[in-house]
């Protein structure tokens, strides 16, 4: 999926570049644009760590941004672009990304009681208790959770869960992400426009 930075405010971005020339008010957009994507890349990372376990290296490694360009026949749109995984395949993570990694000593004694401590567990959403998938099972030099297809040692399937994309359509999370990039546009306007102001004289 593809966040484009069509903002609101850009009306009164115009207005204010009018003061700079052509060329440096082209400029001026595009850095401003591309500030505020960049603003917009790192806030997507920052709420989907908040509400979903997975690394931030993991959610900043599936998104890719393109910058907007002043040059001629450039385009002045910025957009960053979000996968499913940092392979940029598909629309899933497999549920490694998700398995329990730590287990506290009472949880251990307990799971040892009910006899499920050998079960692997899954944490998607923080604060959430662990997900047991039944017949899971780690694979491919520990990169893969798997479960078999039937009673059969073969054939296995990987065990795939939300990817990256779909956690950005959480509406708290989308909502979020487009308010700080709306909230930061005219910011990273003025910004530019001062810059280019100084560079001139």
């Amino acid at each position: 999926m593809q966040i484009n930075v069509q903002l609101k405010g850009l009306d009164e971005a115009v207005k204010r570049i009018k003061s700079l020339s052509t060329l440096a008010g082209s400029q001026a957009m595009a850095m401003a644009l591309n500030k505020t994507a960049a603003k917009g890349k790192t806030e997507v990372t920052r709420a989907i760590t908040q509400r979903y376990q997975i690394k931030a290296s993991e959610v900043s490694n599936s998104m890719t941004m393109r910058n907007a360009s002043a040059k001629q026949g450039g385009q002045l749109q910025a957009s960053i672009s979000i996968f499913g995984s940092t392979k940029q395949r598909g629309r899933s993570l497999n549920m490694i990304h998700f398995a329990e990694r730590k287990v506290t000593l009472a949880q251990g004694r307990k799971r040892a009681k009910d006899g499920t401590q050998n079960q692997l567990r899954f944490n998607i959403i923080k604060g959430q208790g662990g997900k047991m998938i039944k017949g899971s099972f780690i694979g491919n030099k520990g990169r893969t959770i798997f479960i078999r297809e039937g009673k059969a040692r073969l054939p296995i399937m990987p065990v795939q869960v939300i990817g990256v994309g779909q956690m950005f359509n959480f509406r708290p999370i989308s909502e979020r992400v487009i308010k700080r990039i709306n909230d930061e546009f005219l910011i990273e306007v003025d910004r530019a426009i001062k810059q280019k102001l100084r560079s001139a004289v």
